[in-house]
Order: C-alpha cells, then sequence, then structure tokens
C-alpha cells in the first residue's frame, strides 16, 4: 500500500512539473514572438517621429516667414502630418499611461490652429506668427518626448529581458525536475524490469519444474473446471485411465470416469458448489472413490483435490492414485492375518485340549496322594507321600511349561501368600533328588545366608523357577555337581528393601559368551546334537525369564566353555511378620466347614469317586452326575447348596449344562456352579463366567483350594429347612466355621498399607458398616436388601471381618430364596455380629 502511494505521488509531481513546464516554454514562446515582431517598439517610434515632424513644420513655417517659399500648402501638409503623429502619440500616452508630459496641452495648441491651417492663404498668413510664437514656445515638449520614447524602450526592453530570463532560469529548473522524474523513472523501470525478468525466469523454471514434476509423476493429475469439463492433464492420467490426451481434454469427468452409480452424486456436488461456493471434495483430504477407465475396467483410487479460484472461472487441481495393487495387499495381510488367528486358535485348542486330556489322569494321582495323607501315616510314610506329591506338583509344572507360553501374554495377577523360602529350598532339592540321582549329579543346598524369615511372593512362580534351574543344570551336568545358593539381600537407600537372591550353579560344559543371549529365547537348544542327548522343548530358560519378569525380578548367566555355568536371580520380596509366617491355607483347610449338600458332575469315573471321597471327608453330602444331561436331570429335580461341574463331557458339556440350569425354572436356577476343569486359559475362564457360573477350581484339585472355593461361593440353602433350623444353623456355622477376624488377611493389609493405615481403613469400615446395617434393618423389601447384602458382605471380607461378611452371604441367599423369615432372622444377628467387631480389632492390633 506504501509503495502504491508513493508511485501515486511520484506520477502526480511529474505531471505537475511537465504542466509548469509546458507553460513557462508557451510564455517564453510568445515573448519571443514579441521581440521578433517588434509590437512593443511602435509607441517609442511615434515618440520619437514626433520631434522629427516638429523639427519639419518648423523648416516650412520659417521657409515662409524668411521668404524662401510661399507654399503654403506644403506647409498645410507638414501640420497635418506632424498633428497626426501628436494626435497617435496622445492617444498611445493615454492607453499606456506613460510618463510623458506635454503631448496633450501641444494637441490642444494645435487644435487652436486648425481653422487657419484649413482656410485660406490669407488666414494662414494672418495667423502664421502666432503659430510660429506657439511652436516654439513648446518646442521642449517634441524633444521632451522624444527623449521619454527612448527611456521608456530601454526600460520596456529591460523588463522584457528580465521576464524571458525568469521564465527561461524557472523552466530550467522545470526542465532539470522533469530530467529527475525521468530520470528516476528510468530507473525504477530498469530496476522494475530486471525484477520482472527474474521472476519471469523463476515463473518459467517453476512452470518447467511443475510441468516435469507432474509429467513424471505416477499419479493422474487433472484440471477440471466447476462444470466437470476437464481442462488440463499430466501424462500419467492417460496410462491410470488407458486413454490418450485427446480424449480427455474436454471430457466431462463424472460422465467419462465415474462408474455410473457415482455420476448425479459428482453432478450435484459441483452445481452445489457454482450455487453455494462450499466444496464437497476439495480440500477435504485424501478420499477413495471408485473409478472406470477407458477398457470401462472399474478400480478403486484415492482423489485429492484442490480449488483454484480465479476472477472468472474457478478450476479444481485432481490428485488420482490408483490403489488396485495397494487393495489387493491390505485384502491380502487380512487374509494371511484372519489365517493366523485361526492357526492360532487352533493352537489355543490344542493347547487347551492337551491341557485337559493331561491333567486329567494326573488329577487322579494327585487326588489320590490327597486322601491318603492323615494323621494314621507314620513318619517315614509321610516323608513319602509328601516326596510324591511335591513330584506330583513338578510334573504338572512340566505339563504347565507347554503351556506357560501360551498364557504368558495374559497371565493373571501374582497370586501373593507368605513363603518359608528355607523350607521351599530343602522341598525343591528332595523333589530333585531322584532325577539327580539317575543322572548321577550330587545336589548341594547352601543355606549359610538364608534365615528362618518368611517372605510374601507367588509360591508357584517362584518354585517353577528353581524347578527349571535346577532340572537345566542336571541335565547339562551328568556325573557332576550342581548347587543352590539362597540368601536375602538388604538394600540400603531412602527406602530399603528386601530382595531374594537365588544363584544355581553346575559344573557343566558351560555356554560360550556368544551364545547366553539366546538361551532365554522359546524353543532354542544351542545345538540339535546336545538337544537329543538332553531332552526337553527348549522352553524352560524362557518361561523361568518370564516369571522373573512378573515376580519384577531379574536373572542373569555367567559361563565359560569348560567352567560350568551360574545362573543369578535378583527378585524383590516384602518380609511377613513372624506371627504371621504359618501357611494359612492349610489352616483353612483344617477348619470344620458347615455340612453342603453338592452336586458333582464328570465324566471320568476315577475323577468322581475322588472328588466324591474328597468332598465326604470334609463333611459334605455329594451326590454325583456323569455327564451334562444328567446334571440337568438332577438340577431340576433337588435342590444342592452348591454344583462342582466338569467343562469337557460328551453330549452336553459343562457350559451347556449351565446354561440349561440357570434358564430354568428349577430349584437350583440360582445354586453357585463351580467350573471344575483342566481348562485354564484367562480366555475360558471369561467364557465360564458369562455362561453363569460364578468359582472356578482347576485341576488337579487340592482340598485346600476346593475349601477355599466352596467357602467363597457356596452356603446352605436357607428354603430347604425351617426358618428355626436355618438360624441355628447360620449360627452354628459362624460360631464353628468362622471366627469374628480373618487374621491372615488383617496380616497381609498391614504388610501392605502399615498399622496406622490399616487402623485408618478398619475405623472408616466401622463407620460405613454400622450405616449399611442399619439401612439394611429398615429395608423390608428382599430385591432392595440383597445388593446392600452383597455390597458389605465384599468390603467386610475385604478387611478381614470374617464372621460378619459370613452372615452378609447368607443373606444374600436368603434373599434369592426369598425365604423372608430366615432374612428377618438373619439381619438379626448382624448388629450383634458388628458389635464384636471393634473389641476384636483392638485386641489384635494391641497384639
Amino acid at each position: 500500500m506504501k509503495n502504491t502511494w508513493l508511485y501515486r505521488g511520484w506520477l502526480l509531481s511529474l505531471v505537475i512539473a511537465l504542466a509548469i513546464g509546458g507553460f513557462l516554454a508557451f510564455s517564453i514562446w510568445s515573448k519571443l514572438d514579441e521581440i521578433e515582431t517588434a509590437r512593443q517598439d511602435q509607441r517609442g517610434w511615434a515618440y520619437s517621429q514626433l520631434e522629427v515632424e516638429y523639427l519639419k513644420l518648423m523648416t516650412e513655417l520659417h521657409r515662409i516667414e524668411f521668404g524662401e517659399s510661399a507654399d503654403y500648402d506644403a506647409l498645410r501638409a507638414r501640420f497635418d502630418v506632424f498633428y497626426s503623429r501628436v494626435t497617435l502619440a496622445n492617444t498611445m500616452h493615454i492607453n499606456a499611461a506613460d510618463d510623458v508630459g506635454g503631448i496633450t496641452e501641444l494637441l490642444q495648441t494645435l487644435d487652436r490652429f486648425i481653422p487657419a491651417i484649413d482656410g485660406n492663404d490669407a488666414e494662414l498668413r494672418n495667423e502664421l506668427s502666432e503659430l510660429s510664437e506657439t511652436l516654439y514656445a513648446m518646442r521642449d515638449v517634441p524633444r521632451n518626448v522624444a527623449i521619454a520614447s527612448i527611456q521608456i524602450h530601454a526600460d520596456r526592453s529591460e523588463a522584457q529581458r528580465e521576464q524571458v530570463s525568469f521564465y527561461i532560469k524557472t523552466l530550467i529548473y522545470v526542465l532539470g525536475l522533469v530530467a529527475f522524474f525521468l530520470i528516476s523513472a528510468i530507473y525504477v523501470l530498469a530496476q522494475r524490469s530486471k525484477s520482472l525478468r527474474i521472476a519471469t525466469h523463476k515463473a518459467t523454471e517453476n512452470e518447467a519444474r511443475l510441468d516435469t514434476m507432474l509429467r513424471s509423476s505416477i499419479d493422474a493429475v487433472l484440471m477440471v473446471d466447476d462444470h466437470g469439463k476437464v481442462v488440463d492433464l499430466n501424462g500419467s492420467a492417460e496410462t491410470v485411465f488407458a486413454k490418450s490426451r485427446q480424449e480427455l481434454l474436454g471430457a466431462s469427468l463424472p460422465e467419462t470416469l465415474l462408474p455410473h452409480r457415482l455420476k448425479d452424486t459428482f453432478r450435484f456436488y459441483l452445481r452445489n458448489f457454482r450455487e453455494t461456493g462450499v466444496t464437497s471434495i476439495a480440500d477435504k483430504g485424501v478420499l477413495e472413490f471408485e473409478m472406470v477407465d477407458g477398457t470401462g475396467r472399474e478400480f478403486p483410487v484415492e482423489l485429492a483435490a484442490s480449488l483454484v479460484q480465479g476472477e472468472n472461472h474457478n478450476l479444481f487441481v485432481t490428485y488420482i492414485r490408483d490403489i488396485t495393487e495397494q487393495k489387493e495387499k491390505e485384502a491380502e495381510i487380512l487374509r494371511m492375518r484372519d489365517e493366523a488367528l485361526s492357526a492360532y486358535r487352533e493352537k489355543s485348542r490344542f493347547f487347551a485340549m492337551m491341557s485337559h486330556e493331561m491333567r486329567t489322569p494326573l488329577n487322579g494321582i494327585i487326588a489320590a496322594l490327597e486322601l491318603l495323607d492323615s494323621d494314621e501315616l507314620s513318619e517315614e510314610q509321610h516323608k513319602y507321600l509328601k516326596a510324591a506329591m511335591t513330584s506330583g506338583d513338578i510334573l504338572m509344572g512340566h505339563i504347565n511349561d507347554v503351556l506357560a507360553i501360551e498364557k504368558a501374554e495374559n497371565e493373571e495377577a501374582l497370586i501373593v501368600e507368605p513363603v518359608d523360602l528355607a523350607a521351599m529350598t530343602a522341598t525343591m532339592i528332595g523333589a530333585m533328588q531322584p532325577f539327580a540321582d539317575s543322572a548321577q549329579v550330587r545336589l548341594h543346598l547352601d543355606q549359610t545366608r538364608l534365615d528362618d524369615r518368611s517372605v510374601l511372593t507367588d509360591p508357584r512362580a517362584l518354585q517353577q523357577i528353581m524347578a527349571n534351574l535346577l532340572s537345566n543344570a542336571i541335565k547339562f551336568s551328568p556325573g557332576g555337581d550342581v548347587t543352590l545358593r539362597a540368601q536375602y539381600q538388604q538394600t540400603e537407600g531412602p527406602e530399603p528393601r528386601t530382595h531374594l537372591l537365588l544363584d544355581v550353579s553346575d559344573t557343566g560344559k558351560g555356554i560360550a559368551k556368544e551364545d547366553i543371549s539366546r538361551i532365554f529365547e522359546d524353543f532354542v537348544s544351542l545345538d540339535s546334537r546336545y538337544e537329543r542327548r538332553t531332552g526337553g522343548t527348549g522352553l524352560g530358560l524362557g518361561i523361568v525369564k518370564r516369571q522373573v519378569k512378573r515376580l519384577h525380578g531379574e536373572i542373569s548367566c555367567d559361563s565359560e566353555p569348560g567352567q560350568g555355568t551360574v545362573f543369578h536371580v535378583t527378585l524383590p520380596v516384602q518380609q511377613v511378620l513372624s506371627e504371621q509366617n504359618r501357611d494359612t491355607t492349610e489352616d483353612k483347610v483344617q477348619m470344620p466347614q458347615a455340612q453342603l449338600r453338592l452336586l458333582v458332575v464328570d465324566d471320568n469315573p476315577l475323577n468322581r469317586d475322588l472328588l466324591q471321597a474328597m468332598l465326604e471327608k470334609m463333611g459334605h453330602r455329594v451326590i454325583v452326575g456323569q455327564n451334562g444331561r444328567e446334571a440337568v436331570a438332577l438340577a431340576e429335580s433337588e435342590a444342592f447348596d452348591a454344583i462342582l461341574m466338569d467343562i469337557s463331557m460328551p453330549g452336553i458339556s459343562g457350559i451347556q449344562a449351565t446354561r440349561l440350569i440357570r434358564s430354568g425354572d428349577g430349584p437350583n436356577r440360582l445354586t453357585p456352579i463351580i467350573a471344575v476343569t483342566a481348562h485354564a486359559m484367562p480366555a475360558e475362564r471369561a467364557e465360564f463366567l458369562a455362561a453363569g457360573m460364578e468359582g472356578f477350581v482347576e485341576k488337579p484339585v487340592r482340598r485346600a483350594t476346593l475349601s477355599k472355593a466352596l467357602a467363597s461361593h457356596a452356603m446352605p440353602r436357607q428354603d430347604t429347612r425351617p426358618a428355626s433350623e436355618g438360624i441355628a444353623l447360620a449360627t452354628e456355622a459362624s460360631s464353628v466355621e468362622q471366627d469374628i477376624l480373618d487374621t491372615a488377611q488383617l496380616a497381609e493389609i498391614c504388610d501392605l498399607l502399615g498399622k496406622d493405615k490399616t487402623q485408618e481403613r478398619v475405623a472408616r469400615f466401622l463407620e460405613q458398616a454400622r450405616e449399611q446395617i442399619d439401612e439394611m434393618t429398615r429395608t423390608p423389601d428382599l430385591s432392595a436388601l440383597r445388593p446392600l447384602a452383597h455390597a458389605l458382605a465384599g468390603s467386610s471380607g475385604i478387611i478381614g471381618a470374617a464372621k460378619l461378611s459370613g452372615l452378609c452371604r447368607q443373606l444374600q441367599s436368603a434373599c434369592d430364596a426369598k425365604d423372608e423369615d430366615g432374612v428377618q432372622a438373619i439381619v438379626a444377628h448382624l448388629q450383634a455380629a458388628y458389635s464384636e467387631l471393634a473389641p476384636a480389632f483392638t485386641a489384635h492390633f494391641a497384639t
């Protein structure tokens, strides 16, 4: 904007200077013309001739007076000439207002003698002397007029010269200014011309470069007007659309290059743009469409368009890419993905089937060993039984090795329990001793720096780590020595932590340094010969690494060929207080439970018999079913407190049987159904829950696991006995089965949160529990009461209020059974159970 006003001011100044210069030139030309024509000299000539004519008149008059001549006509002629000169001079004097005096008086004097001049000679002769005297008396007037004429002429000439000089000087200045403007104009125009040449050159280069880019582009580029007409294109467009340039130029894009189903849509887009100026495709990013080439082939494209707006017309620059090959590759990738997923599902199905088929016979072995465990066995028999059960666990671990890789990505949370590392390491050495004896390997246990403290960790994961490392060391050290060292290490710092250090060393052949990084990979052995001699799946160390990672630890290996190998495992652990160093699970197993009426369903006779014997030994009444169809029939005929359901059964599976029981109107529609199966995949467990099952017991079944599942999900039914009997049983169960507090649960919370924070949580729980019990007391509606009981059962179970949690679970069952009398009786006992909590918590924290 500033440059525009500058150029306008410059141009206006140049025009004004040229106008002034033209005016001055015209004025100078006029003055020169006046000088040339001598118009301004007529007055000087008239004034100077006045004295000449006066002298001629006086000469002629003196000739007549002195008798030299008598020609009066000549006198009259001289008088007339002089008179005319005086009249002309007087007129010029009056018109020009010259500073000349006496001309008018002289004219008046001559006027007195006109009658004599016009008269006869006698009259003229009489006036001749007076005329002579009068003219003589005024002799100075013509002289003065002549002298004045010279001065006037000089003044007039000087004024003309000064005026012409001024005009010329001014014109020179103006011409200099004009010259400056012209020179600056030439300079500016030269710069503009240079800039224009550079811009033109750049534009030419850019145009050539753009044209080259468009011609070399593998994408088709079409320039289309707002009516859909193709106005320009690049070479690739001919290839993409299989049409020549002549065929495409001027063609309508919707009519020529689009399939029939899209033509109306594009016509609407173009019409809408012409009417509203709103684009539907341009500047909207990359879009996918179908287009048609010259052969009629319909193919997918990616289209990106930009709008170029002009004063008289608009153009769309459209980039079109044929993505047929890309779509084919995507389809191929999707097909390969589907095949991979199918293969993965088949692999998972194979693993699940193998797990079930391998676990089923092992379940019978372990269950039989469980049944043999009693106080009637001697110490030596207990030793053999414990070794057999430990070996069964190790065998199950080998089975789990095959499934560990499959489960690694979806592994459930760690099951943290108090573990006595001294006892566990000794047990592991005892369990691995038969294997070591067969390989003539000497096992050693170094516990010199391991005290008797217990720590919180996942015992199964820790057992799997030690078992795999020991078995691996034994296999690769035939006839040598294998040592397990365990110790605790306290780290220094602002937050001291306890770490468990496990070292498994052997005197085998060792591992080359370049192979150490590979030994933790799945299915990797150092060479096929060695693999055949030692056996194994090549998964052991891979599983160890995964388990160490799950426990947030680290594992490393030090080895040299011929010098043996040492595996170092470092695991963070949390110390358990000494009074809590007991196997709470075993304690719970030994606790008597209220008698339950149970339905056990399994298609394997051995499993049914062992499971029935195990449950009856725990004090429960058991009815067995051989398959899913029989399970549905039994569930419709009589009520049970819980149903233990196998999954893989012929005919009707456990999942199908569960759905039939849940969808029916039988007495077990709301009965807890617990899956008892070797199917252990997380996805399978989710499927069990979706079918209506409430619990899960993994084969091989342990009494501790089974007891825990029944305690969590099963309670004596209130609708199969009178209300008074139900209350008596509930009260008895509460007093016999459950203590007021679950001290093991409280101990674990204290370890995690600390005593002070645990006491704060307990105080908050007691306040909330009182409000919830008051609300349940005021709630007569069973459907509204059940969720309140469920919420209190959960919170009291978490905080360790075992008795209150059990009463709330019984209250849920009574609500499900519509037993109003039983509900009222249990609600009445809630307040008493609550009143026992505060003193029990106080006593617990005091000790």
